[in-house]
């Protein structure tokens, strides 16, 4: 059984995670729909949305360097606090009637620069936090936090939105992360060896870079993971919008409640994957997930109102966990402390860096074909990749 430190601990991160990714959820929804009324262009949306997601690209693998060189509780607070302070910068910049996309667009990139730091401390800090058994049920315990984040998150918004202006959503996202790192502080934290100093950066980058290619299962699933969010990260941030705005005639309050959907299918897979855990290998169920994101976004071709959209991207929602967990299990489980930070990085890149080309893409391609077109072909090329992580042996067999 777990100790009642360990369930203490576990509640508290829990509660700080979902604060603070309801903000993000907040967040991302009033950016983007405040750059499409700001431009009404798809292009600058998209660009834009590459700009938030482009830090990890350019230093994302060093984040990790820092996290395995540095205090991971520290650095989670000090982040924490930076896009707090960063975020509080654009209704600054908005209230001084100041309409330029492109300074929203520095400060989005600017926010992300700190999330960078965040994502690789915090997948570190876990396995220090918990004992190795109950990895797989806490890493599916804390991703509900993000499930339940995002959906209430959106709802939030929409209600926020019938009283508030757009301009406030971010107000909110700075204040959910005052709250979190208040939570945080509470955490009874263990001890943490951090790696002797007397290397450079790139020396500890390129130690990490080389155990990475020496694991060829880990390897594998690492360049599946870049090739799939080429595919579906782009449809899933800058997509959805186009497609309720442009496609069904949607409000901000409509794009919210349909990403409040989506998180109420994430939570429904998170309870799905806790009880595939030990009948199936997380390789299995990792590759499983990639099929089920990727089939399910294709359905968007057939959506022809909000109502239909909102169910369709509740099953979409299903396989998220199955990736995030199984992934982040298998990283934590098969891979020694000591590299954690540089390892998450790099999924961190695969995840959010793809996300910054595939954003960009996304918002290009769609000014010249139908955005429900670019979800079938999309959906069909992300499910392709389950096909392929599933015929790797050596992914299958991962525990």
């Amino acid at each position: 059984m777990m100790l009642e430190k360990e369930k203490r601990n576990l509640r508290v991160l829990w509660l700080a995670q979902t604060i603070s990714q309801a903000g993000d959820a907040i967040y991302q929804l009033a950016l983007l729909w405040l750059v499409l009324e700001m431009t009404q262009s798809n292009i600058i949306t998209g660009i834009i949305a590459m700009s938030a997601y482009l830090p990890a690209l350019i230093f994302g693998l060093y984040a990790g360097v820092f996290s395995d060189r540095i205090n991971r509780f520290s650095l989670m607070l000090f982040s924490n606090a930076a896009q707090a302070l960063t975020v509080m910068l654009i209704p600054l910049v908005l209230w001084n009637e100041i309409q330029n996309a492109w300074i929203i667009c520095g400060l989005a990139f600017l926010r992300s620069c700190f999330n960078t730091l965040f994502q690789p401390a915090l997948q570190s800090f876990v396995p220090l936090l918990f004992a190795k058994e109950y990895i797989v049920k806490i890493n599916a315990i804390l991703i509900t936090s993000g499930q339940i984040a995002w959906m209430i998150g959106p709802f939030i918004a929409g209600a926020l939105l019938s009283i508030v202006s757009l301009t406030n959503l971010f107000i909110v996202d700075a204040l959910s992360f005052l709250v979190a790192i208040i939570l945080l502080l509470l955490i009874n934290q263990p001890k943490q060896s951090t790696q002797q100093k007397s290397q450079s950066h790139w020396f500890d980058l390129k130690q990490g870079l080389s155990y990475l290619i020496s694991h060829k299962p880990i390897l594998f699933m690492m360049i599946i993971t870049f090739i799939n969010n080429l595919f579906i990260m782009g449809p899933a941030i800058v997509g959805i919008p186009i497609l309720v705005k442009s496609a069904l005639g949607g409000s901000a309050s409509d794009f919210a409640f349909i990403e409040g959907c989506m998180a109420l299918g994430a939570l429904s897979g998170s309870i799905l994957v806790s009880k595939l855990n030990g009948r199936l290998s997380n390789g299995v169920i990792w590759g499983i997930g990639l099929i089920l994101d990727g089939i399910t976004f294709s359905f968007f071709f057939w959506a022809d109102s909000v109502p239909v959209a909102m169910l369709m991207i509740f099953f979409h929602g299903i396989g998220i966990p199955l990736i995030m967990v199984s992934r982040t299990s298998i990283i934590q489980l098969h891979i020694p402390n000591k590299y954690h930070g540089r390892l998450f990085s790099v999924a961190h890149l695969g995840v959010v860096g793809t996300t910054a080309l595939s954003s960009a893409l996304v918002g290009i391609i769609s000014a010249y074909i139908s955005v429900k077109l670019i979800f079938l072909l999309i959906g069909i090329g992300a499910s392709l990749c389950g096909v392929l992580s599933l015929s790797v042996n050596q992914i299958r067999k991962l525990k």
